[in-house]
């Protein structure tokens, strides 16, 4: 936090500069004295000299000894001047982009005004461990000072990336050589690579019905036509795609955690996935990004750990474990793969923020991140359990469906309620639910929300569930649109 005469400086600072560059100060105009702009702001004197200090070693003033401070006749940048946008053409979209374009968003993504209370998959805030992380900060600052005039290695900091492989082995039973390591921006950035380098446009993808909204859209992003396969409480239905789309070229799966509704993947159904790719020649992507809370059963190990013949691309994020902003992903490639990955990652932009990486490197390094991992699990759990209860006491237009796993869980509303009338009900409460239709990229087979809980404090398990209770009653026997 900025002290005291730091935010006084910053603020006399933006004052004199949106004067100069609106043109109240003009060019060659003298600036007050310091003594006598501090008496007329009721600052420090040297507040006001650090100000005009800053001024001259950006450009915006010139001292001259002896006569004072003068606004520069040669500004570095100028007042922007408004112009009137140009008119939307309305074919300036491609085909292709017009239906990318129309691929649903997550609902955080769409709104983020809206507040996390209730918000599908999104960890919470108020743990994220600020102190440590700033500790750790200051620590990979320093070793990092010669590295500024460089963009960060395409493939990621190799610090980073055998911390991750330490973490995998330990958390995971993944054994990953750190070479084979490509640190992204998130999972999605991940997903996109792996289907522009796999898929030519035109080519079948397996995803799972109902299935992650954004994976689905980085394959529709590449070309790829995504094909709907049933996904139940055993996860993808490999016999269903089998039947379906026996030729695709790729399938996109999440074996620990099937997005919304939780299902997992049991072995049966892992290796006859694993044989369909190796008889149809097909790649699998694996999005494991958050097995780590699990809350009935036993946690299961990646399906990358039975893969035999190198077809499984593993994808994990910290946006779970930590906080989103962070977007930092990973992949795990085969090894044949990894030096046309890295490339086509120099293509997609130049690299994840090194210091952030470092900071996650030195955050991992000295032993954070598996006790703030435990200390989620126990109060993301609390958090569950609160807001499960709360719904089955509170909430009589819906039945939750407590996933085994995850940051969410969804809800069945009854047959017939317009699903779209709740979630703007809910929204008008500032509940961030999510219309669980949005999954399903074929039929839906149920109409529900999908609610968050992680970012739901206990104390507010009641409230939020009186909440979503009055918003369904104000739909409830209005007929769907």
């Amino acid at each position: 936090m900025l002290a005291a005469d730091q935010t006084r400086q910053t603020a006399v600072f933006d004052h004199l500069r949106h004067s100069i560059l609106s043109g109240a100060l003009t060019s060659g105009a003298r600036l007050p004295p310091s003594r006598a702009l501090a008496q007329e702001l009721g600052v420090a004197r040297q507040t006001v000299v650090m100000a005009y200090e800053r001024l001259a070693s950006e450009g915006y003033v010139r001292g001259r000894t002896g006569s004072g401070t003068y606004v520069a006749t040669d500004l570095p940048d100028q007042a922007p001047v408004p112009a009137e946008p140009p008119p939307f053409a309305a074919a300036s979209l491609s085909t292709r982009g017009v239906r990318l374009a129309e691929i649903p968003a997550a609902a955080s993504a769409r709104d983020p005004a809206l507040g996390l209370l209730l918000a599908g998959g999104l960890p919470a805030p108020d743990l994220f461990p600020v102190k440590a992380w700033a500790r750790c900060t200051s620590r990979a600052m320093k070793p990092l000072a010669g590295e500024l005039s460089s963009y960060p290695p395409p493939q990621g900091l190799l610090v980073l990336r055998q911390q991750i492989a330490a973490h995998l082995a330990s958390t995971r039973g993944l054994i990953a050589d750190p070479g084979c390591i490509v640190v992204t921006n998130g999972t999605q950035q991940a997903l996109r690579i792996a289907a522009d380098l796999l898929l030519d446009p035109g080519d079948a993808a397996w995803v799972e019905d109902p299935g992650y909204i954004a994976g689905r859209g980085a394959l529709s992003a590449a070309g790829a036509v995504s094909m709907p396969i049933p996904s139940d409480s055993d996860g993808i239905d490999v016999a269903a795609g089998v039947r379906i789309a026996p030729d695709a070229r790729l399938a996109l799966v999440a074996p620990s955690h099937a997005t919304p509704l939780g299902g997992t993947m049991p072995i049966g159904r892992r290796l006859a996935l694993l044989d369909w790719a190796r008889r149809a020649n097909a790649w699998v992507l694996e999005d494991d990004c958050d097995s780590e809370f699990r809350w009935e059963g036993k946690p299961l190990p990646p399906l990358a750990t039975l893969d035999k013949a190198g077809q499984v691309i593993y994808c994990g994020t910290f946006s779970k474990t930590l906080a989103p902003a962070l977007r930092i992903g990973f992949a795990i490639v085969p090894p044949p793969l990894v030096a046309a990955f890295v490339r086509l990652r120099t293509l997609t932009d130049r690299g994840t923020g090194a210091f952030t990486q470092a900071t996650l490197a030195e955050f991992m390094r000295l032993g954070l991140l598996a006790p703030h991992i435990r200390k989620m699990r126990t109060e993301y759990a609390r958090r569950r359990d609160a807001l499960l209860d709360a719904v089955q006491r509170h909430v009589r237009g819906a039945i939750a469906l407590p996933a085994p796993g995850g940051l969410h869980m969804a809800a069945r509303l009854p047959d017939g309620m317009d699903e779209d009338a709740a979630v703007r009900a809910c929204r008008i409460r500032e509940l961030a639910v999510s219309p669980l239709r949005a999954y399903y990229p074929g039929t839906p087979r149920m109409t529900g929300l999908v609610i968050g809980f992680a970012a739901t404090p206990t104390a507010m398990a009641g409230e939020v569930a009186r909440r979503l209770e009055a918003a369904l009653g104000s739909v409830a026997g209005k007929p769907a649109a």
